[in-house]
């Protein structure tokens, strides 16, 4: 794996303000003695003028550092309504739903449920895998950090075909690296099968319930979905509010900042639920994240563990994960040394553009090589 030395290598309003709804709000503070812009160091004020220079109608914020807990809600759920955004409205997290289902399958590992290097297939026959050699191969392990050799996806996720269509490999089981949601698809199908349960009742015993997430979930829900933000294209324009029909962790969580950020808090920092040792794969390299097909010059700095990217620049490992889903951008850092974590969830094709920036304003001036990395595979 990459060590520290290479931290040495290259380092290098249309919407206007309809309901804009910036709130903030201190962990420390009583639930009357939220404070305005004044408690957050011109935060809010910051926040809500980056959101406005990229183009994106609607986000939510949570920066914990110290154990203090910053809030933020901007801007509307969708640009052409008044519904401001508020600390529930729930926004598709994207590939941020493939880290709560590493948290699953290693609570699942602690068990004895599942073990991480027996291949999935002798657990589970999927059809999908029968005729592929490789594909019976695969392991929790090379799911978990991206060495499966299968693509990102066979056909779209959102197609009900996908249960039947074969897995194709690009590559040798465990050979290198290459993202793949069909991976996590794979591994949800066979934990499914092992317990008996749906994923999402998996999502609300092992995670949702646990850490105080009641609004979070891998299906669409009627009654909730009155407070799900819609997606806008980088023009702005409202895009069709998607509905899932079924639960796949590699993509379809809907949740909020606040319930996210308790989420890394106390499952990926804290590890709560976890053995010493299954929370410490979540901290150490297991695969490069060097990705033949897509080479980038901030490779050095990246690394993938059981399920979380892994971000080591000066000698500092960082995790953070990031998500893209059509109209939504979602991403997360978290220092597992001292629990400074900072989750963003926008509604807008323009979120990712906005990255960089918000991580200044709270974390501080850097690179954030994780940043351009996750820029290339989008």
């Amino acid at each position: 794996m990459k060590g520290t030395m290479r931290s040495r290598r290259w380092l290098a309003v249309v919407f206007g303000l309809v309901a804009c709804a910036v709130q903030a709000a201190t962990a420390a503070a009583s639930a009357g003695g939220r404070q305005a812009d004044a408690a957050t160091g011109g935060n809010a004020e910051n926040f809500a003028a980056i959101m406005q220079r990229h183009g994106i109608p609607g986000a939510q914020l949570v920066h914990v550092r110290e154990g203090r807990e910053q809030a933020f809600e901007y801007g509307v759920m969708r640009a052409d309504g008044t519904r401001p955004v508020q600390a529930d409205t729930l926004f598709q997290a994207a590939s941020l739903s493939k880290v709560v289902g590493a948290y699953i399958t290693l609570r699942l590992v602690d068990r004895g449920v599942i073990e991480l290097d027996r291949p999935l297939f002798e657990y589970w026959p999927s059809p999908r895998a029968k005729d592929n050699p490789q594909a019976r191969r695969i392991t929790a392990r090379m799911v978990l950090d991206h060495t499966t050799g299968l693509k990102n996806w066979e056909i779209s996720p959102s197609n009900p075909a996908i249960d039947g269509t074969p897995l194709q490999s690009l590559f040798d089981a465990g050979a290198r690296y290459s993202y793949s949601g069909e991976g996590f698809y794979l591994l949800q199908r066979t934990l499914e099968h092992l317990t008996g349960k749906r994923w999402e009742q998996l999502a609300r015993e092992e995670v949702f319930d646990v850490f105080g997430m009641p609004g979070s979930r891998y299906m669409t829900d009627p009654e909730s979905a009155v407070r799900n933000a819609s997606g806008h294209r980088q023009d702005g324009s409202v895009m069709a509010d998607r509905v899932f029909g079924w639960e796949n962790t590699a993509w379809t969580l809907v949740t909020t900042a606040r319930e996210y950020s308790s989420f890394l808090q106390r499952a990926l920092y804290r590890g709560e639920g976890l053995s010493p040792a299954s929370h410490a794969l979540l901290k150490t390299p297991s695969s490069n994240a060097d990705d033949q097909a897509v080479p980038v010059p901030v490779d050095p700095y990246i690394d993938w563990s059981l399920g979380v990217g892994l971000e080591t620049v000066d000698g500092r490992t960082r995790l953070w994960h990031w998500g893209d889903n059509p109209g939504f951008k979602a991403f997360f850092l978290l220092d597992p040394e001292s629990g400074e974590s900072l989750v963003l969830l926008t509604n807008s094709e323009n979120g990712l553009d906005a990255y960089k920036d918000v991580l200044r304003l709270f974390l501080g001036e850097g690179e954030y090589p994780a940043v351009d990395w996750a820029r290339a595979q989008s």
